[in-house]
């Protein structure tokens, strides 16, 4: 309200001032003075009612009633314009219908100007706050995703600590010779654990042996007790991902996959890198009385590999856990 009422004196003040400067030098400044006050304020009253009229008949698109009305504005105002102006001026000319006429469309452009002109700012600043608030939402779900994954990471590491130290703990009971053979590849393999979980990406050279280093520890510790067969290929120099998402897979053949009766320890890995594409293959034996699919492949490892997949990897991964002939098959692709 107050910027509009700072519009509609600045307007009239100004056209005001430009009469009367414009008249100075042709006449005295108190004359001039007199005479704009003639040629201007008259004009107020069908100025705005023309304003009103455009409003009402413009936005409804009743052209024609806007222009007879228009037309009769300009006739009866300016009829009452031009003798009020001879009456306080014989001696001065008028052209009275074409100023008023002129007054009118040129008040109610420059009041749209005005609406547009704020309208365009607001959606400016509207806009600004908009972008400022996506960056912010964007900012608040990139530190949230990443307060997500390093606590993913941080219970991958004590999953894994747990079930290696598991596999230490058989040895040192059966005093195997190969115990200090596991607890050094267990330091390397702990190293790395530390080392990764501080990274986004690695690169897949250093996951892949981290793989094998872990499967040749627990053949080391299996013994004759299960029949391995792990094939790790591709070229994958140079090539970076995510950190520990294929060893979840990779840790539950042997975790669930392992029996009493040899002939029943099947463990089949196979690792490739294509391109860019990377799969990973398992198939486990199905133990009796001991793998369900609902606890085997769901528990912590897996539950939060899931996760970090779905973070990491939207869109661009693959998995599928099922069972079949009696063994558990995953199938993982990732395009890195």
């Amino acid at each position: 309200m107050k910027k509009k009422i700072i519009f509609n004196i600045g307007f009239w003040l100004f056209l005001w001032l430009v009469f009367a400067f414009s008249l100075m030098q042709f006449e005295s400044t108190i004359r001039s003075m007199e005479i704009a006050s003639l040629v201007v304020f008259p004009l107020i009253i069908p100025v705005y009612i023309h304003d009103f009229i455009f409003d009402y008949f413009v936005i409804r698109k009743q052209h024609i009633l806007y222009l007879l009305c228009t037309a009769f504005l300009v006739l009866f105002f300016g009829t009452i314009i031009r003798e009020l102006q001879l009456y306080f001026d014989p001696t001065g000319s008028s052209e009275t219908y074409g100023a008023l006429l002129f007054m009118m469309v040129l008040y109610t452009g420059a009041r749209y100007f005005r609406i547009g002109t704020q309208q365009r700012m607001q959606l400016r600043e509207e806009e600004k706050k908009r972008i400022k608030a996506e960056m912010e939402l964007r900012e608040l779900e990139a530190k949230q995703s990443q307060a997500e994954l390093n606590l993913l990471k941080s219970q991958v590491n004590p999953h894994f600590l747990f079930n290696s130290l598991n596999s230490i703990y058989s040895l040192i009971l059966s005093k195997s010779e190969t115990s200090a053979d596991v607890v050094m590849k267990l330091s390397d393999l702990m190293r790395y654990l530390l080392e990764s979980s501080q990274k986004r990406k690695v690169l897949v050279k250093h996951e892949f042996e981290f793989l094998q280093n872990y499967i040749d520890l627990e053949i080391i510790r299996l013994g004759k007790k299960a029949n391995v067969d792990c094939r790790i290929s591709g070229e994958y120099h140079g090539k970076i991902i995510s950190p520990l998402l294929l060893i979840p897979f990779v840790e539950n053949c042997f975790k669930h996959g392992i029996g009493v009766m040899v002939k029943e320890n099947n463990i089949e890995i196979m690792v490739n890198i294509t391109g860019n594409i990377v799969k990973l293959e398992t198939i486990n034996s199905i133990i009796k009385n001991r793998n369900k699919l609902s606890t085997a492949r769901e528990g912590t490892g897996i539950v939060n590999v899931k996760k970090r997949l779905r973070l990491l990897y939207p869109d661009k991964h693959k998995l599928e856990i099922n069972e079949v002939d009696k063994k558990f098959v995953v199938g993982l692709e990732i395009e890195i």
